[in-house]
């Protein structure tokens, strides 16, 4: 019997500010496809400045998917993100269209080639439970009984990753087996070949870059894109506003914080953030490193067009 046709689908994960958006952008742009962002934050509407959205003028050249799906007070969970994003893809490919897929949400990324196991509905009350914990002893008290219980998976979080902590938490109790154990049981899609790339920088050099872009972000408007967020009736218990870039307003709102000590927060949490990204790409991904450099947008060209060659070459 011949082997299954794999619909293939190349992959550019990095940190956050490391530049791979931009190198998509153009490898998308020069060999006609469509790029799928594997991104937590930018799912969320109404969020565009924080989250380092692609310019209509990108998305008018590019056509981007997993952008702008939900509300920001609505929560979307990986296995949402894997189930919408593979069915996008195969739409795709029945139409004869490549996608891309590109972002730095490992998590995410997880989900989409490799599955996150059976999964269990959500408890209100214990959700409920778990944030009243948190307000009352802090993040870390919830972090401590999911380190208690998992510690596989609280090693791969952090005591600042409440929502996440809590859905962990949440499995636990309705299944009564860790979501460690649970994503062993896990099975990517047999249609689809990922080939993934990782964008290398050295830590110095992102941190800088991380800086700079949050320095961008404020004159930009990203206070201002906050307040019209709270306008529209979302608040800390928003999903999109735990995001870093937005949480960190609340202090400065609150009068508790000067607006520079609220931007320094938020240079430190997204440096924080690179860092745990890029621990869970050297750890959990098994793809080829790019190293970021003027050439990088043509080594990424190369690879894509050398692993689509290499299976089908239908896609070139």
């Amino acid at each position: 019997m011949a082997a299954l046709a794999k619909i293939l689908v190349p992959v550019l994960l990095g940190p956050t500010a490391s530049g791979k958006s931009a190198i998509a952008q153009s490898v998308c742009e020069r060999l006609g496809c469509d790029l799928l962002s594997c991104d937590s934050r930018q799912i969320y509407r109404h969020m565009d400045i924080g989250t380092a959205k692609p310019s209509p003028e990108d998305r008018a050249r590019v056509r981007h998917w997993m952008v702008d799906v939900v509300d920001p007070g609505e929560r979307y969970s990986a296995f949402a993100f894997a189930r919408d994003a593979c069915a996008l893809i195969r739409e795709r490919a029945a139409q004869g269209k490549r996608v891309m897929v590109c972002g730095g949400t490992g998590l995410y990324f997880q989900a989409l080639c490799a599955g996150l196991g059976p999964q269990a509905p959500e408890d209100p009350a214990l959700r409920e439970k778990y944030k009243a914990l948190a307000a009352a002893q802090g993040r870390q008290a919830v972090y401590n009984e999911l380190l208690a219980v998992d510690p596989v998976t609280a090693a791969a979080s952090h005591a600042s990753n409440l929502q996440r902590n809590i859905r962990a938490l949440e499995v636990y109790h309705a299944t009564g087996t860790p979501l460690s154990e649970l994503k062993k049981r896990a099975a990517g899609p047999e249609d689809i070949a990922f080939d993934v790339m990782v964008l290398s920088h050295d830590r110095e050099t992102l941190y800088r870059r991380i800086d700079s872009r949050v320095d961008t972000m404020i004159e930009d408007g990203l206070l201002n894109e906050f307040h019209s967020l709270l306008r529209q009736g979302y608040d800390q218990r928003s999903p999109g506003l735990l995001c870093v870039g937005y949480r960190e307003f609340f202090a400065f709102d609150r009068g508790e914080a000067t607006l520079e000590q609220a931007v320094d927060k938020i240079k430190q949490d997204t440096r924080n953030y690179a860092k745990r990204q890029i621990t869970w790409f050297r750890h959990q991904v098994l793809g080829r490193e790019v190293v970021a450099a003027p050439c990088a947008s043509e080594t990424v060209m190369s690879q894509v067009k050398e692993f689509c060659g290499r299976l089908s070459g239908r896609f070139l």
